[in-house]
């Protein structure tokens, strides 16, 4: 472009005068000038708008009858928030001075388009569109992209949605630079963000600028506090380099971070950082199928299980520029199966910035395609039950939530309740802001948001917690609770969970959480304690002792009395032969459970004495369970999983869940006579699950046997060597 201004403003000097003097009255010195000029035009390639103005300005008012700094003067106007209501007028005069000039037909567009008056924009677009030539080929894609924005832009300005409030977050977090590609946790507890200006690492080494493109890029954190987002401080410089380090996702337990850094002169690629303690890890490059040497990959967001990555790159193959993608969590921790979302998501232009939900539903993205108004717009998607994996038609989240200007890095809390992303317009005031998107009419989450602490002898401890969710028996995902302080987020459709926490010294506590009622977004509040010693849970817990004493009243006994009364006359005259099956009385748990209730306690410490008693034998301890099924729960469940319900898939599940059930409820009572001192090789935990049921569980009738059932739930142990 600037080839033809520059011959343009030469014939227009042999019959203009030139005004050389600056907007100070100072007269300039040529050699001054084109070190200016050549300065404005690198920043304006670099995109650095905001600097070049300024300098364009500059040399604008030292040659204001020239045409190229004002027709640059007014193109940067339109990238300037506060200012681009200025281009108009400025680019106008240069299409008048030079009617035959096409390009000021496709700026002026653009200015017009940038104040939001779309049919004079349209009518510009098609004249430069109209008089075109081959050497105008880029800016004639862009121009008939720009009218289809400024038609979709008529049509969903024209709806305006007035429940969705967007509002500056302003100081502490925002200021004259750039702050962009917020990322929360779940519960909206931190915000980590991308920040670009005086305050980056290594802005000492840079000449002082008005924009942000001069500096590189650094992570930033801040807290919320009595409401309020506290005072930006950086990360750290674990993560912080002479380089570009951006924040681009955020586990929902803000434990798990995702950076892009550009080094080695690579296109940039996606790293991980992790939280321990207080200090966040040195990010490492991710392992597997990401990252490409020849492209970019710079967006991520993780599922709430941890299991998929969503991710953007501009990769040979795509649909446009960038796409986006999925991988799978591979067990050594590597990501493969990369997959591309297809069309509903991706368009011929470009796709970024995924943010998927908490609801591990809902698919939040940029793109500058589909029904985009201009630049960038905020899209969602909503993933197909009935397709696995697969996201159904892009959804335009309207106005005023998408702008004229690039509205980018969506995300939303867990309760659906405040939105966070960037943008620039009129209401900034640097040139990328942070902006608060009250929702009204974004639809709300149905979830449970699990959040508390584990404690180890009563002090906050890390663990790893493995998540099952009842219906399938499988491993749903794997977290952990902060190494100091304890605390653990999990985002939870509808559904029976069960939660294994486990230390890294072993020690191990199995609960469950039941969740298949839920209606809306709840928040629920548990805590998991493990002791060294048994005898402590009763000292420590107030809860737990209570149960117990009110157990023992309810039947009106002392603790030896209810050890004497409960003594089985059945073992004690049978010998310990080979072979030999005993039912153990009282050995209950809590519903869907494997955590032993009080009372089971002292049926298994009347165990203890009998094995004791009897060093030489070696035995099975097995657990069994009814053959109840949830039809109904069961149905819900096959529907999020977008498959078919058939009675037999029914059954298969739930008695591979029963089985596993009754494996950790035999492993709960080995565990519980380990610890008090009976060895370890005398005992073999095994779970029947439904397999081996002593009584009928379904009347001849068809109606339920409730008794038959209890029958069924039982725990026995049974002798399988007498020496």
């Amino acid at each position: 472009m600037k080839t033809g201004l520059r011959l343009l403003t030469i014939s227009l000097l042999l019959i203009i005068t030139i005004n050389v003097y600056s907007q100070d009255g100072k007269k300039l010195t040529k050699k001054e000038a084109k070190v200016m000029e050549e300065k404005a035009d690198l920043n304006f390639e670099e995109k650095n708008y905001i600097q070049a103005l300024d300098q364009f300005i500059q040399l604008y008012e030292y040659k204001p009858n020239d045409l190229y700094y004002k027709l640059m003067m007014g193109i940067c106007y339109t990238y300037d928030p506060a200012q681009k209501h200025k281009s108009i007028e400025i680019i106008e005069q240069v299409k008048i001075t030079n009617p035959e000039y096409n390009l000021c037909n496709f700026y002026l567009g653009k200015a017009y388009a940038v104040n939001y008056e779309f049919d004079k924009a349209v009518n510009l677009f098609n004249m430069f569109l109209a008089r075109a030539s081959q050497e105008d080929a880029n800016q004639k894609g862009l121009a008939s992209q720009m009218i289809q924005n400024c038609k979709n832009a008529k049509e969903i300005l024209a709806d305006t949605i007035s429940e969705n409030i967007v509002e500056n977050i302003k100081y502490p977090v925002n200021s004259q630079y750039s702050e962009y590609v917020p990322v929360i946790s779940a519960d909206e507890s931190v915000m980590i963000f991308t920040y670009r200006g005086v305050k980056s690492k290594g802005a000492e080494d840079v000449e002082l600028s008005m924009g942000s493109e001069a500096y590189d890029e650094d992570v930033f954190i801040s807290y919320k506090e009595n409401g309020e987002w506290t005072e930006p401080v950086s990360i750290g410089d674990n993560i912080n380099s002479k380089g570009h380090d951006a924040a681009i996702g955020l586990s929902v337990d803000g434990q798990t971070l995702f950076v892009y850094k550009s080094e080695n002169n690579n296109l940039g690629d996606i790293y991980v950082s992790r939280l321990i303690g207080k200090n966040w890890t040195k990010p490492q490059k991710l392992k597997g199928d990401i990252n490409h040497n020849k492209s970019w990959e710079g967006s991520a967001s993780l599922s709430p299980n941890g299991k998929i990555l969503y991710f953007a790159s501009d990769r040979e193959g795509g649909l446009g520029g960038r796409d986006i993608y999925k991988a799978d969590l591979q067990a050594d921790g590597s990501w493969d199966n990369v997959q591309n979302l297809g069309p509903n998501i991706n368009s011929i232009y470009n796709d970024d910035d995924p943010f998927i939900h908490p609801d591990n539903i809902t698919l939040y993205f940029s793109s500058q395609g589909h029904s985009s108004i201009g630049g960038y717009d905020i899209f969602s998607a909503i993933k197909d039950e009935y397709e696995s994996g697969s996201f159904g038609g892009a959804k335009n989240l309207g106005y005023p939530i998408n702008t004229i200007d690039d509205n980018r890095y969506f995300v939303l809390a867990a309760d659906g309740r405040n939105g966070y992303y960037s943008g620039g317009g009129e209401n900034s005031i640097g040139e990328q802001d942070i902006f608060k998107i009250i929702t009204g009419k974004i639809a709300k989450p149905v979830l449970a948001l699990l959040l508390g602490k584990v404690y180890f002898n009563d002090v906050p401890t890390g663990s790893t917690m493995h998540l099952y969710k009842q219906t399938e028996g499988e491993l749903e995902g794997t977290f952990r609770s902060n190494i100091e302080t304890g605390k653990y987020v999990m985002a939870l459709t509808p559904g029976i969970y069960e939660i294994e926490v486990e230390l890294e010294t072993g020690e191990t506590v199995i609960d469950s959480v039941r969740l298949d009622q839920i209606t809306e977004y709840v928040v629920l509040h548990k805590d998991f304690r493990i002791y060294s010693d048994s005898s402590l849970i009763a000292q420590n817990d107030p809860a737990l002792q209570a149960i117990l004493d009110a157990e023992l009243e309810k039947e009106n006994k002392t603790i030896d009395t209810l050890f004497t009364a409960n003594i089985d006359a059945d073992i004690e005259l049978k010998p310990m032969d080979a072979g030999r099956t005993f039912t153990l009385k009282n050995i209950e748990y809590d519903f869907d459970k494997a955590t032993l209730r009080p009372l089971s306690k002292i049926e298994l410490d009347r165990l203890v004495v009998i094995l004791g008693e009897h060093k030489d034998i070696r035995v099975e301890i097995s657990s069994h369970t009814d053959a109840k099924r949830n039809v109904e729960m069961a149905k819900r469940t096959f529907k999020q999983r977008g498959q078919t319900y058939t009675k037999e898939a029914h059954d298969k599940m739930s008695k591979k869940y029963n089985q596993r059930l009754s494996q950790r409820r035999a492993q709960s009572v080995v565990d519980y006579l380990i610890k008090k001192g009976i060895s370890k090789s005398r005992l073999v935990p095994t779970g029947y699950g439904e397999e081996k049921p002593i009584a009928d569980n379904i009347n001849s009738d068809g109606s339920d046997n409730p008794e038959g059932r209890q029958k069924n739930r039982r725990t026995e142990f049974k002798v399988l060597e007498s020496k």
